[in-house]
């Protein structure tokens, strides 16, 4: 090869090498942008207003806090009557807020809803409050059906009830929605919807803007930027606002660590197919403390506010299980009655674990005026 084309092939591969590098740095920014998709989480903190407590919806990019996106709004089920609904769903939009609602009458199916279609974690289902879950367990796994699709909702009643139009365009809106609500009927009663001098949008935005102040900053100072936030905002003062009572919780603390193991060995079977679990329970305690705060109009505007704490037992599982089918294999022995072998020994296949929710010794105390 002549030196002219030794040239020729070294600007060719300089020019290779250059769109190799250009290549790879387009990589690394769509790998960065990936990594920047937001992730959506449930804050402790809520709003209480009448029988419903809004359940903020807030993004976090890359471990840092975004902004509140969403308030999932559920009934408390012991004022439900006939078919009223359970769950409204307020999402920001854009500049605004829009809602969306659900057919069913079992408000973890409105919350599994809204984890499916923002990938929340079954590691926060604590937050929202509501005892149960959206699963159940079989065979020591768990078994999670497909979530309803939310609706339109026309605040008060789903968009694609025949009643909608008329409920939207009466001038009497708040009365008509609150007497289909006392007779059964599939509508909701809620207290941010109604005319009170604010806008929905705005009533929204105040508690977005006292809420994420929960979310930050020093834990000793949250009670007051959160409501100094919300009474700055100018919505704190409207019907709602004085109604509506923050309610701000601070993470569980585990004060004991957990004590010694139960163990339980057990064998079902249906027609062959048999299954095998140990399983080893374990105890430790917790408590959590709270602040309940609320608007006073003044002058000045303030709040007052009362402390609580609450404590409980949560539950870490240990558990193996194997399946066969009679007559190629059978069923293991179980350890003699009364004896607990250490964690994990006895298993053929690699044991889990998990943290149960905590079981909470009653109410919170001491009682709070309001």
């Amino acid at each position: 090869m002549g030196f002219a084309e030794r040239g020729v092939a070294r600007i060719t591969n300089s020019v290779r090498s250059c769109r190799h590098a250009v290549a790879l740095a387009e990589l690394c920014v769509l790998a960065a942008t990936a990594v920047a998709e937001p992730t959506y989480h449930v804050a402790r903190s809520k709003i209480e207003s009448g029988p419903w407590t809004f359940t903020p919806i807030y993004t976090q990019e890359n471990g840092k806090l975004g902004q509140v996106v969403s308030f999932v709004a559920l009934a408390n089920p012991s004022t439900r009557v006939g078919n009223n609904i359970v769950a409204v769903w307020y999402q920001r939009d854009g500049a605004g807020w829009s809602a969306k609602s659900w057919e069913t009458g079992d408000p973890w199916e409105a919350i599994k809803s809204v984890k499916g279609a923002l990938g929340i974690s079954e590691d926060e289902d604590d937050r929202w409050g509501v005892p149960g879950s959206d699963f159940v367990v079989s065979r020591g796994k768990k078994l999670i059906t497909a979530a309803e699709q939310p609706k339109g909702y026309a605040l008060g009643v789903l968009a694609t009830d025949p009643l909608a139009a008329a409920v939207v365009s009466s001038p009497n809106k708040d009365d008509l929605v609150e007497f289909l609500t006392s007779v059964g009927y599939k509508a909701a009663d809620v207290t941010l919807e109604k005319d009170d001098g604010c806008t929905m949008e705005a009533k929204l935005d105040g508690l977005a803007l006292a809420m994420v102040e929960t979310l930050r900053g020093d834990e000793e100072t949250k009670v007051d930027r959160s409501m100094t936030a919300w009474i700055a905002s100018g919505s704190a003062g409207c019907g709602f606002g004085a109604m509506a009572v923050e309610v701000i919780e601070r993470d569980p603390a585990q004060i004991s660590p957990y004590g010694p193991a139960t163990f339980t060995c057990y064998t079902t079977q249906t027609g062959f197919l048999w299954t095998n679990c140990r399983e080893w329970s374990q105890k430790s305690l917790w408590v959590q403390k709270r602040t309940r705060a609320r608007f006073i109009p003044g002058p000045p505007a303030t709040y007052q506010f009362c402390d609580q704490i609450r404590s409980g037992i949560r539950t870490l599982t240990t558990i193996c299980c194997t399946w066969g089918t009679v007559p190629v294999s059978f069923p293991p022995a179980c350890p003699p009655a009364g004896t607990t072998p250490g964690i994990g020994v006895g298993c053929a296949t690699t044991p889990t674990s998990s943290e149960g929710n905590i079981a909470w010794f009653g109410d919170w105390g001491p009682p709070c005026p309001f």
